[in-house]
């Protein structure tokens, strides 16, 4: 009898403890519950409140200090520009002013991934491994190195001209911008508007 006793008495406390610890509000039943045995209901589920930060995709340049543009001047060529942001591996970018064939533009040598599809340019079909920036928007291209590395534009410098404007960031990273557009190559990976 002793047993019985003990194991009643230990029922009715873990249902005491359950029903306690369950929820913060009375127990209901239910009438498809048999008769004894009672049903929690939890309490209605609450609210939670999730604070979304909003990050830049392009990164901020504001603090930047900007070169001479004469200074990357391609020899004998007026309107021409070129420089380098990264050496391993070698990254290079030219901006032209105006032409008669072609609006003011960068265009910057870019990491692609492998499964980019192949593109053709003045009858070459390769993989892309540059972009090119008018003030319309970004898109993939084909571009040489030239003859000679070129100058490398230090990290926190910018270089302007025109609406074009193209910023050196740490770890061989470069965002260039055009009135509409923009393109960022950071950490490896191209980011285009």
């Amino acid at each position: 009898m002793k047993r019985v006793w003990i194991a009643a008495v230990m029922a009715l406390a873990g249902a005491a403890l359950a029903t306690a610890c369950g929820s913060d509000t009375a127990p209901s039943t239910d009438a498809s519950t048999p008769p004894g045995i009672s049903a929690v209901t939890p309490p209605a589920a609450g609210t939670s409140t999730i604070t979304i930060t909003s990050v830049p995709l392009t990164p901020d340049t504001s603090s930047a200090v900007d070169v001479d543009p004469a200074d990357y001047t391609v020899d004998g060529h007026s309107g021409r520009y070129r420089w380098s942001y990264s050496r391993k591996p070698l990254r290079e970018c030219a901006l032209t002013t105006a032409t008669d064939q072609v609006p003011p533009q960068v265009t910057c040598s870019a990491p692609y991934p492998p499964e980019a599809p192949t593109i053709s340019v003045d009858g070459f079909t390769a993989a892309p491994n540059a972009v090119v920036l008018t003030g319309e928007g970004a898109r993939a291209t084909i571009i040489e190195g030239g003859p000679e590395v070129a100058k490398p534009l230090p990290a926190g410098k910018r270089l302007t001209v025109g609406g074009l404007s193209c910023t050196a960031l740490p770890h061989d990273s470069i965002s260039c911008t055009a009135s509409d557009a923009w393109f960022t190559v950071e950490n490896g990976v191209l980011r285009t508007s």
